[in-house]
C-alpha cells in the first residue's frame, strides 16, 4: 500500500523540480533589454508560477506525512481513516499522548471541543506538572475530571476565566478563543509574512490580533476567506492547530 503511493508522489516531485529548472534556464537565456512594464509582468508571472509550485509542494509534503504516519502507526480511530484531512495531526498527537478518543475507538472529529478538553490538551502538549492548588472557579469543583488540568493551564497563563469566577468547562471553545490561547501558550509574535485577512474579522473582532498571528505562522488558514471566529472549534480542527503550532515550537 505505501509503495503504491510513493511512486506517483515522487513522480510529481520530479516534474516540479524539472519545471523549476526549465524556468531558470529560460530566464538565463533571455538577453534582450526589457522595458519596465514587461519586466514587471514577467516577475508577476514568475511569482504566480512559483506560488503554484509552492502549493503543489505543500500538497506533496502532506501526502508524504500521511504515508510516514501510516507506516509508523496503524489507524487509531475508526472515524479518522488515513484519507481524513486531519489524520496526520490526530494520529501524531495521539502517539504523543496529547489527545484521546471518546470511546469505542472513536475520536468524534466533528464534535466541538470543550474548554476543559482544550486546557487538558495544552497541559499535555507542554508536559506541565499538574497543579495541586484547589480550583478557583465556581463551576469547576475539585472533583471535576479536568480540575487539575484547568488550574494548571490557568496558572501557566494559557487560559482565563469569565466574570463571577466561572470557567465554563463544558462550553465549546470558539475559534477566536482558540486563536487567543494558542498564540498565548506558544508565545507567538506577529511576523512580516503576508496576511490577507478574513472577510468576517475586523479590528473590532475579539482576538483579531491573535487570529492574524496564528495565520501568519501557518497555523490557521480559514475557509474561502472566512475565519468564522464565533463558531465552535471542532476536535479535528483543534488537533490540527495544536499539531501545527508544535511543529514550530
Amino acid at each position: 500500500m505505501v509503495k503504491r503511493w510513493i511512486i506517483p508522489i515522487v513522480s510529481v516531485a520530479m516534474l516540479l523540480l524539472t519545471a523549476c529548472e526549465q524556468e531558470h534556464a529560460g530566464a538565463s537565456e533571455e538577453q534582450e533589454i526589457a522595458t519596465a512594464p514587461w519586466t514587471e509582468q514577467q516577475l508577476a508571472d514568475t511569482n504566480g508560477r512559483m506560488n503554484q509550485i509552492d502549493d503543489k509542494m505543500k500538497q506533496l509534503e502532506q501526502e508524504l506525512a500521511k504515508i510516514k504516519t501510516a507506516a509508523d502507526s496503524p489507524q487509531v480511530f475508526k472515524d479518522v481513516p488515513i484519507n481524513h484531512w486531519a489524520y496526520v495531526s490526530v494520529t501524531r498527537l495521539y502517539n504523543q499522548n496529547i489527545v484521546g478518543g471518546v470511546g469505542n475507538d472513536l475520536f468524534a472529529p466533528k464534535q466541538a471541543i470543550t474548554r476543559a478538553q482544550a486546557a487538558a490538551m495544552l497541559v499535555r502538549a507542554f508536559q506541565l506538572p499538574l497543579s495541586t492548588k484547589p480550583s478557583i472557579f465556581v463551576d469547576v469543583p475539585n472533583s471535576h475530571p479536568f480540575a487539575r488540568e484547568i488550574m494548571t493551564a490557568y496558572e501557566a497563563g494559557f487560559v482565563g476565566g469569565y466574570p463571577n469566577s466561572r470557567f465554563a468547562p463544558q462550553e465549546s471553545m470558539k475559534r477566536k478563543h482558540m486563536a487567543m490561547i494558542i498564540q498565548r501558550a506558544f508565545r507567538l509574535q506577529a511576523t512580516s509574512a503576508p496576511y490577507a485577512g478574513y472577510k468576517d474579522v475586523n479590528e473590532r473582532t475579539q482576538g483579531a490580533l491573535e487570529i492574524r498571528i496564528i495565520s501568519q505562522h501557518g497555523i490557521a488558514e480559514g475557509d474561502n476567506g472566512y475565519f468564522y471566529p464565533e463558531r465552535p472549534t471542532t476536535r479535528a480542527h483543534f488537533a490540527t492547530f495544536m499539531d501545527r503550532a508544535l511543529q514550530i515550537k
